[in-house]
């Protein structure tokens, strides 16, 4: 017999007679079974509530666990941008005898096709100007970079792109320079960074072998 039949019963006894222990204990449990079955029914309610509200704190948590990751890579990004931008500034001032150079000073394409044959990077018997001791004049430097003419085609267009201008601004800049690590730290700041010399090893490697050749 279900609760509601239960109570329906008793309360037909009630109304035809004066309730026995008996019925009065029955009405007092069906109270209990009901009061207890609606403390139930609301416990379940309410802690289906609490853990709906878990979840969505739970969720915004972690929505603002992600937007703060994401700044944060944001930011370190842009510490990298701007450490690098100040890398390559420093790196393009750091050998001025490079940038004072200027195109002006180095012969055009016309006048190195009119010569017929390889030009010297400089007079092969430039004048000797009095020094310090133990130096060595730039244009006697500059003399020493002996460069046949195939290897200039070579070097212009595998290693400077066609650009006959910068191949000779930068042997113009390491002609001034006093030791082959001066050299390598000028080539890695200021060339390699425009000039990507990996895809020809054996032609870099031969340019190389010529500036250095003069420290050996």
């Amino acid at each position: 017999m279900s609760l509601s039949d239960s109570l329906s019963a008793l309360r037909q006894d009630l109304q035809s007679e004066t309730p026995t222990p008996a019925q009065v204990q029955a009405l007092y449990t069906s109270w209990v079974e009901a009061q207890t079955r609606l403390l139930s029914i609301q416990m379940a309610e309410i802690q289906r509530h609490g853990e709906a509200q878990i979840v969505q704190k739970a969720a915004q948590a972690l929505a603002d666990i992600e937007a703060k990751q994401a700044e944060t890579l944001r930011l370190a990004r842009e510490a990298v941008v701007t450490a690098t931008e100040e890398a390559h500034s420093e790196a393009s001032t750091s050998h001025p005898d490079a940038a004072a150079i200027s195109k002006s000073d180095a012969p055009s394409k016309e006048e190195l096709a009119s010569a017929g044959s390889a030009p010297p990077l400089a007079d092969p018997q430039p004048e000797q100007l009095p020094l310090a001791s133990g130096a060595k004049s730039v244009n006697a430097r500059y003399a020493g970079l002996k460069v046949g003419l195939n290897d200039r085609v070579a070097f212009v267009k595998h290693l400077f792109h066609g650009e006959d201008d910068d191949f000779q601004r930068v042997v113009a800049a390491l002609a001034t320079m006093e030791s082959k690590q001066e050299c390598e730290t000028f080539l890695e700041n200021a060339v390699y960074s425009d000039y990507d010399w990996s895809q020809k090893p054996e032609i870099a490697e031969r340019f190389l072998a010529l500036v250095y050749a003069r420290f050996e």
